[in-house]
């Protein structure tokens, strides 16, 4: 997936975030919210807010009754294998992950949805 963006399809509206199209590669990733017609309604109601913080985060703002509704879709990194991937992918996702939910209004439900690429146990390596 690549820029930011959102296109209609038909009775559905994509909103989503990926790579700059200047920084093509094979491995590109990214993240979308598909909205029915009724969500996509909600989402106008309240200005159609959304904001694609980086290829790994979108939000969208929904109207909704009686509260409003944060949807945060994310694409997290795949756990590190040491700590200098940490500090290069992991961290920065969680610091953007903060910083995003650190921008919701207290008075919004907030839904995060998306693939945080969890592993279960203790990996097994045999030689």
């Amino acid at each position: 997936m690549y820029d930011n963006g959102t296109t209609v399809i038909g009775d559905y509206t994509f909103i989503y975030s990926g790579h700059s199209s200047t920084d093509k590669t094979h491995s590109a990733h990214g993240v979308a919210v598909c909205l029915n017609e009724q969500a996509t309604t909600a989402w106008k109601n309240l200005g159609a807010i959304w904001e694609a913080i980086n290829e790994r985060i979108v939000m969208v703002r929904l109207a909704c009754k009686p509260i409003n509704v944060t949807v945060i879709a994310v694409y997290a990194p795949v756990n590190p294998k040491n700590q200098q991937m940490a500090s290069t992918t992991t961290d920065p996702f969680y610091t953007d992950l903060q910083s995003t939910l650190d921008k919701v209004p207290r008075s919004d439900m907030v839904l995060i949805i998306g693939d945080f690429n969890a592993r279960i146990g203790m990996q097994q390596h045999t030689t």
